[in-house]
């Protein structure tokens, strides 16, 4: 009996979790919907604002438009900015920003560059001590929401240090959100930035009949740097879109195995008590033959 006592006790400690992780899954299916909404939004604002840029790239030439942002270095010191999750239960998603980070270190420091890195999500920070890997801060104390996030701060931080030369690249190490069964980690150049890769961003050509007041040169002076910024305020957009959806992958896997196991240890608890009964009866049985 003690046998089936155990067995009570942990199907009922099995539902529980069910319910728990049943819970999960439908609060980060909510929230997904919610963040893929928001990357929805920034990626059109995102698409016209490189579509504005290259009509203003047609309105002159690209000889007259000038930008620190647009002037080749030789990556010798590298500046990347990984968005990456304060929580874990999100099945692969911090391990594949760690499997990117790898990546990226390797492939920069083989080139002979040397990389400094900004953490955004404190579940990464043990991985860089691990790996020693340099890095000038770790926030892991942000808001749920990553339109509150100090990401303004970030790149002008990061601009400032380009403008003096103390780095060469600024880059963004990223979860693309494709859809909810689909995302990649990546590394995203922030800048600089070449006319060609511009271009090549944008939907449709630019006129050359379009107006630019006070000119072109100087509205395009004004737009790079935006892009600069929405460049990485849509990886963290895209970041939290497939933290959630990992949530609720693996939330909806954890569920699906307790109820499994639920029933692997009932059928296991029905067999033990049906032992026990026959054993019982099997006992009266030898007794009453027995009196007699």
């Amino acid at each position: 009996m003690a046998g089936l006592k155990e067995i009570k006790i942990r199907i009922k400690s099995v539902k529980n979790t069910k319910k728990i992780t049943y819970a999960m899954k439908l609060v980060s299916a909510t929230k997904m919907r919610g963040a893929q909404e928001a990357v929805e939004r920034s990626k059109d604002y995102s698409i016209a604002l490189r579509d504005l840029l290259t009509s203003v790239i047609a309105n002159c030439e690209e000889e007259k438009l000038s930008h620190p942002f647009l002037e080749a270095r030789k990556e010798k010191n590298i500046r990347l900015i990984v968005i990456g999750s304060n929580r874990g239960l999100c099945g692969g998603f911090n391990s594949n920003i760690n499997k990117a980070v790898n990546r990226f270190y390797a492939e920069k420091t083989a080139a002979g560059a040397t990389v400094e890195s900004i953490i955004i999500g404190q579940k990464h920070e043990e991985h860089f001590k691990r790996m020693g890997y340099k890095y000038l801060e770790c926030m892991g104390d942000l808001v749920e929401d990553p339109t509150r996030w100090p990401l303004e701060e970030i790149c002008q931080d990061a601009e400032r240090a380009y403008l003096k030369e103390e780095v060469d690249a600024v880059y963004v190490l990223y979860t693309n959100f494709k859809s909810a069964l689909s995302m990649e980690a990546k590394a995203a150049k922030l800048f600089p930035i070449t006319f060609d890769e511009l271009k090549a961003q944008t939907t449709e050509q630019g006129s050359s009949s379009t107006l630019f007041e006070p000119s072109a040169e100087a509205v395009f002076k004004t737009l790079l740097p935006r892009l600069v910024r929405i460049g990485l305020r849509q990886g963290a957009l895209d970041s939290k879109a497939s933290e959630h959806a990992s949530r609720m992958t693996a939330m909806d896997s954890a569920t699906k195995n307790a109820g499994e196991l639920i029933d692997k240890l009932t059928l296991t608890f029905n067999k033990l008590r049906q032992a026990s009964i026959t054993a019982e009866l099997l006992d009266i049985v030898g007794g009453a033959n027995a009196l007699e």
